[in-house]
């Protein structure tokens, strides 16, 4: 019978107690679109190796007709490679690091 009294005591404290927040919402200093900014950016550098790969043709193109030398042609072809290799580096590793995340045990 003592197990019972002190379970009652218990809830008795329980209920007679304030409930206070957790978590204060106003506390936390999160960004409110963190993720939008985040993919703004990202949406934005590709636009800018699109156009180093459309400024990459362009220069084939102007070679073919005499207007540009070799040397410009191969430095913004290489230009245009590095970046999609970069960015393809950075989105292949970005989704492994998100399927490991979700493979995570709570």
């Amino acid at each position: 019978m003592p197990e019972t009294s002190a379970a009652q005591n218990l809830i008795n404290v329980l209920k007679s107690a304030p409930l206070q927040k957790v978590v204060d919402p106003t506390a936390l200093s999160v960004q409110p679109n963190i993720f939008k900014t985040a993919l703004d950016k990202a949406v934005s550098n590709l636009n800018a190796i699109s156009a180093q790969e459309v400024n990459a043709e362009k220069l084939i193109s102007d070679y073919i007709q005499g207007k540009a030398g070799l040397d410009e042609v191969m430095i913004e072809i290489e230009k245009a490679n590095l970046s999609i290799n970069l960015a393809l580096t950075v989105i292949n590793t970005s989704v492994q690091t998100f399927k490991e995340i979700m493979q995570m045990p709570v």
